[in-house]
């Protein structure tokens, strides 16, 4: 194996290319230096470089053409995938779906390697610096740093001083950039809650199917060993008490940003997501929270951001954290992860100190720097910074808030005299760079390849003593035209990157001689109050759909047939399924109008009711609780989507759309059905769907045969409710054979209502809720529901279908209202939250 793409191609002269490439190269223009093309003599000269050739060999032979599918390809498959980024929520306004460019950033093993060292050593410089600052502060003692830089910047945390964090910092990220003559350079360190690991890993998933042929011929680095190393580093950084260490990943919801980095990132760890609400503080001990019960927490894995950790030592209005955690982590009960002072690190100021910083703590040159950098707090420093204010990148020291970093040559001469005052009168707080003019990395889009500033964000994780970095990580890129700014939310795109495997590497699991971790057996994890009022409320909407989806069809097909024949049975069997629709969905509609009502019904978005509405409650569920799926749903609910996204008008039939709804349902039960282990987590949701089944089938029941109409139109509205319930063939088949009930009305009551052997039956789906509440441990509410069960088995058919049937309105009313009791009951006793907690500011008042 050869550090190349292509091991024939590496040894062949590198010959001009043609095409796409040849138009990238006219795009290149003043932009920095190229990885995929070579050096401006070889620009020059038409060539690629030897390491990039396989690459360049397949965008060369897809073409323009190939390069765009393979761009609409990708799309498809983040959607698929359910890979979002953005601020989410019901409206989905500010959520959006990750964008993500086709083509790899690729690094030969030997270019990684250099890199790798460096990031280690940084990673072990910035470990060692933050022991420091929190402990005997040597190096501000001795003015190896300023006092002003590190006391000064809100990143230092004086409520967590002292605290010894066991671990010190377990995780860590860095953004790196490509100077002009090709080295790589720091650009920023995050190291109080770095994200982007997940957001990595989907990157692979998705490009290594878009490009699989390419994929399969060359050898790569792979990436999930390195997520292998980072659960065994979280675990490892619990404290010594812990025997089988319990880990849970704090995340401040579905409303942040990296939602779905969190929940995927949770799922690769294999340790439970949770939010503030799911944890409590108990006799200076973290727990995880459930009805009845509690387990240990033993270290935090936080994605909250420090200072909303904790209201009581912290930030006082924060709903995000857990009121007494620092005290937590001080008494050496609980790990978090980073340590919350660790933002301190991320501080700017720190840019000009580190080279000195490394030879005072590891007696070493460091070897990934960033660009050079003054402080302006020193006279020297702030001179030098005035005097060349246009050409240099100027940085607050308290990054993230009302001012960012700037330019100076892109400012007015009136901008920079406002800034040059600003610095003025607050040197101390800013900072001068030198700018790095990023290299570029081919982007797809509709007009051919362009070049888009290149961003690396690199990963850690601390094990052993050991710093393991994640072959590759998290490229981005932008082709704006700002130098500063190269992230998500500033309209960045993302790029997955391949680190090819060295010559020496050999294929397989590696070591043979090396033996996973094992972990001691510990009893079953509990499950949090929202996450099963979330998989309830899975079950619910996906059930709720489906049966809209099911009567809407066949409203749809009787208004097809009978809406334009005023008068007939038809025509009034119609109605009336219409309006048992209507009363179930609460979708208010014109009765002069079926068609369109029965449109609404389905399409509407903002209707509680409709089938829209439930699908994209369904989906909002889902993510909700993604760290409990399978990766093969998010498949279903995208084509489920784009199947709701687009209704027919009139003009066309909406049959083929709504068997394509139900198809995609259909889809999800199955995947949700065959991929859950029968556990705690399956009883509420399986237990969502039971009860949503039967309550839709009881108020179908009540609002259609519990009212007797004309015999010939009795007849034709049972059929329908029975094709609604999914029992048409059963009952058509038992009356020929003489099997069951000879009327319509008895026929459908008994399949659904009493039959236990009718999966769409009430009866069948109070048994299995009976099992679903035994199985989450509430035998108050299954001792409830099984007498519910056996009511509906003494009911008497004949009887309760005699005469005007008021008898079966009064059953069904009953079963309804037991029902509705059995949901209140579960909310009440599984799904409550905690009591809101706030911490009361307290005002000092100085009297004489």
């Amino acid at each position: 194996m050869t550090s190349s793409l292509n091991p024939a191609a590496a040894a062949a002269p590198a010959g001009a290319s043609s095409g796409v490439l040849a138009d990238y190269r006219g795009r290149l223009g003043d932009h920095g230096p190229d990885p995929l093309l070579g050096s401006d003599e070889l620009i020059a000269g038409g060539d690629v470089r030897p390491t990039q050739l396989l690459l360049a060999d397949a965008i060369e032979a897809m073409g323009q053409g190939g390069l765009l599918a393979a761009r609409a390809e990708t799309r498809r498959l983040v959607h698929d995938d359910g890979i979002r980024y953005g601020v989410g929520g019901i409206d989905g306004i500010r959520d959006r779906h990750w964008r993500l460019d086709p083509l790899p950033v690729v690094l030969t093993s030997e270019e990684w390697s250099g890199l790798e060292r460096g990031i280690q050593q940084r990673a072990t410089l910035l470990a060692a610096l933050l022991e420091d600052l929190y402990g005997d502060r040597l190096l501000l003692r001795r003015g190896v740093i300023p006092a002003e830089v590190v006391l000064g910047h809100p990143g230092f945390l004086r409520q967590v001083d002292g605290i010894r964090s066991r671990g010190g910092l377990v995780l860590g990220a860095h953004d790196l950039g490509r100077d002009t003559d090709g080295t790589w350079r720091v650009l920023a360190d995050r190291t109080s809650a770095p994200s982007g690991a997940g957001y990595a890993m989907a990157n692979r998933r998705v490009t290594t199917r878009v490009l699989a042929g390419l994929h399969r011929s060359t050898e790569l680095a792979r990436l999930r060993g390195f997520f292998h190393t980072m659960s065994a580093a979280v675990r490892e950084a619990a404290p010594p008490t812990s025997e089988v260490p319990r880990v849970v990943l704090l995340s401040p919801g579905p409303m942040s940003e990296t939602a779905y980095d969190q929940s995927f990132l949770a799922s690769l760890l294999g340790f439970p997501l949770a939010e503030s609400d799911d944890l409590m503080l108990r006799n200076g001990r973290v727990w995880l929270r459930a009805a009845g019960r509690l387990e240990p927490v033993d270290v935090v894995l936080r994605r909250v951001d420090p200072e909303y950790c904790d209201s009581l030592d912290l930030r006082a209005d924060s709903q995000l954290g857990l009121p007494g955690l620092v005290e937590a982590t001080r008494q050496g009960n609980v790990t978090v992860a980073n340590p919350l002072g660790a933002q301190v690190l991320e501080n700017p100021g720190l840019a000009p100190f580190l080279p000195a910083v490394a030879q005072a703590l590891l007696g070493e040159d460091l070897q990934l720097a960033g660009k050079p950098a003054w402080w302006c707090g020193d006279r020297d420093g702030l001179a030098h910074v005035l005097a060349n204010i246009d050409r240099l990148v100027l940085r607050p020291i308290a990054t993230g808030g009302e001012v960012e970093a700037q330019l100076g040559g892109h400012l007015s001469a009136e901008g920079r005299d406002r800034l040059r005052r600003r610095i003025e009168s607050e040197p101390w707080a800013w900072i001068g760079q030198e700018p790095l003019p990023l290299s570029t990395t081919p982007v797809v889009t509709p007009t051919g390849l362009t070049p888009g500033r290149l961003v690396l964000r690199t990963f850690w994780a601390e094990r052993d003593g050991e710093r393991h970095v994640m072959p590759g990580g998290l490229a981005r890129a932008a082709t704006g035209p700002s130098q500063l700014h190269v992230s998500n939310s500033g309209g960045a795109i993302a790029k997955d990157v391949w680190v090819l495997a060295p010559e020496t590497a050999e294929a397989g699991w590696g070591d043979p001689g090396v033996r996973p971790d094992l972990v001691a057996v510990r009893p079953r994890a509990v499950v949090a109050p929202r996450v099963a009022d979330n998989l309830f409320w899975l079950g619910r909407y996906a059930e709720r759909a489906e049966a809209a989806g099911r009567i809407l069809r066949v409203c749809d097909d009787l208004v097809e047939d009978h809406a334009a024949r005023p008068g007939t049975p038809g025509e009034q069997a119609m109605r009336a399924l219409l309006a048992a629709a209507t009363a179930i969905t609460r979708v208010p509609g014109d009765p002069a109008q079926p068609r369109q009502h029965v449109r609404t019904m389905v399409s509407d978005p903002l209707q509680s009711g409709s089938l829209r509405y439930a699908a994209d409650r369904l989906g909002d569920a889902a993510q909700r609780v993604r760290d409990q799926l399978s990766q093969d749903i998010w498949h279903v609910l995208s084509r489920l989507d784009r199947t709701l996204a687009h209704v027919p008008s009139d003009e066309h039939q909406l049959q083929p759309r709504l068997y394509d709804v139900l198809e995609s349902l259909l889809a999800v039960s199955g995947v949700i059905a065959e991929s859950m282990v029968r556990d705690e987590t399956w009883g509420f949701l399986d237990g969502g769907i039971r009860l949503e089944r039967a309550q839709f089938t009881v108020a179908l029941l009540a609002s259609t045969i519990a009212h007797e109409r004309p015999p010939i139109i009795d007849g034709q509205l049972t059929e329908a409710v029975l094709e609604v319930g999914e029992s048409i063939l059963t009952h058509r088949r038992r009356t020929v054979a003489g099997e069951g009930p000879v009327w319509p009305i008895h026929s459908a009551v008994s399949l659904l209502l009493l039959d236990k052997g009718n999966p769409r039956s009430v009866a069948f789906s109070v048994d299995r809720l009976v099992e679903d509440l035994r199985l989450v441990g509430d035998d108050v509410l299954a001792a409830k529901a099984e007498a519910l069960a056996d009511h509906i088995a003494r009911v008497d058919l004949v009887e309760a279908c005699t005469g005007d049937r008021s008898g079966l309105g009064e059953i069904l009313a009953e079963v309804r209202a037991t029902l509705h009791a059995v949901s209140d009951d579960l909310t009440r006793r599984r799904f409550a939250r905690k009591t809101s907690q706030r911490t009361l500011p307290i005002s000092w008042a100085v009297t004489s």
